[in-house]
């Protein structure tokens, strides 16, 4: 790989091994960064959350001090080498506020990234993102990143277009759903991130010809029409997928449509 020509310097959406599906230390990923030459990396493991201890592999809460620690070890240690940033990737339920709150006054910032929807009756009273069959599931899915955004908690918003992970026809409904998130977005002046993880996961077969899993391409067709923010972030689980071929693949998407991507955030 020529660092010459890479596209990435920053990325804000980095997990490790405490999420419990991913591997490698704050460290290691640190130290990927800086061999990369990138100006910044932004570790954004899962959040924990006790309604979702039993639905979610990922962190406990037990362990969210050591990874604090972890951080600001790394922060402290390369300080002359890279800017990192802690943070969690963390989903919205509006009556968790005060948790927002209180996360925010540790971290660097939050990123919203909406694995689950409030439903009465599923268990817990939650349904998972990766498992919306109906209008109202995916309108509901909307409405809370739509709130989540004007709350003012969140720096940008993970896979947005997660909602149409089953999704195989892009009808009127859905294509109106799209953008009216999109624009609360660029109302709001929140960063929509195209995920590179779902470009890992593969394509599938819709109405429309083949398509990632996510990033959805109609949705982005969108974004790019209604001019919203837009980055790029790996959703790295491993070291070696900081910069790796899906992330070129995730440029060359953008290109294509003729999103301009912004390739580092005020933090």
């Amino acid at each position: 790989m020529s660092f010459s020509t890479q596209l990435m310097k920053n990325n804000y959406h980095t997990h490790m091994y405490l999420c419990r599906h991913a591997i490698g230390d704050v460290e290691d990923y640190v130290l990927e960064a800086i061999r990369l030459g990138f100006d910044s990396l932004g570790m954004s493991d899962h959040a924990p959350f006790f309604e979702l201890q039993d639905r979610s592999i990922r962190m406990y809460p037990e362990d969210l001090s050591l990874y604090l620690e972890k951080c600001d070890a790394c922060i402290k240690k390369y300080k002359n080498q890279i800017i990192v940033y802690k943070a969690l990737e963390i989903e919205y339920f509006p009556d968790h506020k005060q948790k927002y709150v209180d996360l925010l006054k540790e971290l660097d910032y939050l990123a919203l990234g909406q694995h689950y929807i409030i439903e009465a009756d599923s268990p817990n009273g939650l349904r998972s993102s990766y498992k919306l069959f109906t209008k109202q599931q995916i309108t509901t899915y909307v409405d809370m990143v739509i709130e989540a955004m004007h709350s003012g908690y969140f720096k940008f918003v993970c896979h947005p277009d997660l909602f149409l992970y089953n999704v195989t026809r892009m009808d009127s409904i859905i294509m109106e759903e799209s953008r009216r998130l999109i624009r609360n977005a660029r109302e709001t002046n929140t960063p929509l991130e195209i995920n590179v993880n779902g470009i890992r996961k593969g394509s599938r077969v819709t109405d429309d010809g083949l398509r990632f899993l996510y990033p959805r391409l109609e949705f982005w067709q969108i974004v790019k029409t209604e001019k919203a923010r837009v980055i790029i972030s790996s959703d790295a689980h491993q070291p070696n997928y900081l910069y790796d071929e899906a992330v070129q693949s995730a440029y060359k998407f953008a290109r294509e449509i003729g999103i301009e991507v912004e390739e580092a955030l005020q933090i």
